[in-house]
């Protein structure tokens, strides 16, 4: 452990200034902080020699325990491949390395950056292997697509009807041609995909977790266990929880699950949040209970208040209201925190409403959330701040989908205000942004640079009266997302008394002239340990 930094430029994340200084730390927390006239030299652990010591980043919004599974299976984002001939070529160069458990299997797709411009379907995978089933799962994580030998074994008749609350594509002749919308359909799948055993995802968590460290983060929010692989993603927790810690987590439940899975009978939040604490001796915890009440803008899944730019029928939301306060009330009884997703207005409009009439069952003192608010309006966000809702916007949206939002989806004046953190900032709202890793890439400062500078990939700025400042935007990946978990006592900032979760930068991010991006983390320490270094 690390019990002393000299010649540090230590940020101040309330004031957008820096300090040369010495910080000491014992038992994993800052106990001393002293100013330094100038650079020393004298015994220490660690001599930064004029580097920038930050505060840990802290992720409230992404899938690890999906990122970390992923890492072994086809890269399907624009990143590597350009089209579904590239997706085809790679399947079948890396099929003997890529083969797990009888499936081939991809990630990240997404259409709109794909030559074709449309989805891989079955007759696209069934060129790879008739014999193999091929499951890929989109960007946004609520749709897929499979080959044929896949619906075989999902039971799937070609001229099947559509799920309750999702549907399949269908090609000229009305059939199902492989491709899955939204997670009624999704499931058909992952009910017959190959269950990952608890100690391989506990392997692939620890693989995953390093690579979060190496992008500065101390402190991560998985934001839904049983998205990936159902019950067995809870079990995998469980183990990785039972190894050596050098992590923090705050791990967000299926409500499905906990509704449904024998193993969480006889269970409340009390329980679990206890179970989390000692298993990890303090690393993780509970985050809440986690409930999806819309798709996705970019599938047109999510519930607008309006139809989309290009006509398209805003669909309805996954719950009906009274559904939706029935189960708000059920969770909040057993003492749960509430996490609901939200990318349309209508959606949003839905969960603040369902808080709002539920609140006086409310048993816990951190913030009930709603997550991505894409669309939402000032008033909704000023309705959030007045009853103490949270929430997080998903602001990699403006770079990696800004373009065909404004095209297609939303239209040039409504794109204006996609994710509008400036307006939530005016209206002192508690928020934080994210990645929504791995429908994006994880990458804090890219997050920031995302909120101050509003670029599509393309190089067009959507809604510069959306902007925030450098600092504005840092601190919703350090105090302002302690504030959200209702950690600001422990993390956050470098305050003697706080966890000594760092994170070393090779330049100012304050300043106009740095760039930010992951080439400026050095160093991660958690706890005071080097978890990370470059």
């Amino acid at each position: 452990m690390v019990k002393k930094i000299i010649n540090a430029k230590v940020l101040d994340v309330d004031t957008g200034t820096h300090t040369l200084s010495s910080v000491y730390v014992d038992e994993g927390k800052v106990s001393q902080i002293i100013k330094q006239d100038s650079m020393i030299v004298e015994d220490a652990d660690l001599d930064l020699s004029g580097k920038f010591l930050s505060p840990g980043f802290i992720d409230t919004h992404s899938h690890l325990v999906m990122y970390s599974n992923f890492r072994r299976q086809l890269n399907c984002s624009p990143e590597n491949v350009t089209s579904i001939e590239d997706i085809i070529s790679q399947f079948k160069e890396r099929k003997d390395e890529i083969l797990r458990d009888g499936w081939l299997r991809g990630y990240g797709y997404n259409e709109f950056e794909l030559k074709e411009q449309r989805h891989p379907n079955r007759f696209d995978l069934d060129r790879v292997s008739t014999d193999i089933p091929i499951y890929i799962q989109h960007s946004s994580a609520h749709m897929g697509a499979v080959n044929t030998k896949a619906l075989e074994i999902m039971g799937l008749a070609l001229d099947s009807e559509d799920p309750e609350g999702g549907f399949f594509e269908r090609d000229e002749d009305g059939l199902v041609n492989g491709v899955l919308f939204e997670f009624p359909a999704l499931d058909l799948a992952k009910a017959v995909l190959p269950e990952i055993d608890a100690e391989t995802l506990s392997d692939d968590i620890k693989g995953g977790v390093k690579d979060y460290q190496s992008r500065g983060i101390t402190s991560a929010s998985e934001m839904c266990v049983g998205l990936l692989n159902g019950i067995n993603d809870y079990k995998a927790a469980l183990k990785y929880l039972e190894g050596p810690q050098n992590f923090r987590i705050r791990f967000a439940i299926d409500y499905k699950l906990l509704l449904n899975d024998p193993l969480f009978k006889g269970e409340d939040a009390h329980s679990l949040r206890e179970k989390f604490e000692e298993l990890s001796k303090g690393y993780s915890t509970l985050a809440g209970a986690k409930f999806f009440n819309d798709g996705s803008i970019q599938l047109h899944t999510a519930s607008l208040r309006e139809p989309y730019y290009d006509g398209t029928p805003s669909p309805k939301t996954q719950f009906a209201f009274v559904e939706l306060k029935e189960l708000f009330i059920h969770f909040q009884d057993l003492g749960y925190p509430l996490i609901t997703h939200a990318n349309g207005d209508q959606a949003g409009e839905d969960v603040i409403k369902a808080y709002i009439e539920t609140k006086d069952h409310k048993q816990t003192d951190i913030k009930h959330r709603v997550e991505h608010l894409q669309i939402a309006s000032r008033e909704d966000i000023k309705l959030m701040t007045e009853n103490n809702i949270g929430g997080s916007f998903f602001i990699n949206h403006i770079y990696y989908f800004g373009d065909i939002h404004k095209s297609k989806f939303l239209g040039p004046e409504r794109v204006k205000h996609l994710e509008p953190v400036k307006t939530a900032e005016e209206e002192g709202m508690t928020f934080t942004i994210h990645s929504d890793c791995p429908v994006t890439d994880i990458s804090p400062l890219s997050s920031i640079r995302f909120a101050v500078e509003r670029q599509t990939r393309n190089g067009d700025t959507l809604g510069d009266e959306e902007k925030l400042s450098r600092l504005e935007a840092y601190k919703k990946m350090t105090i302002d997302a302690a504030k959200l978990n209702g950690t600001e006592d422990t993390e956050g900032s470098i305050t003697v008394g706080k966890y000594a979760d760092f994170v070393v930068l090779d330049d100012n991010p304050f300043t106009d002239g740095c760039e930010l991006s992951d080439e400026l983390v050095l160093m991660t320490m958690v706890n005071g340990d080097i978890v990370y270094e470059k």
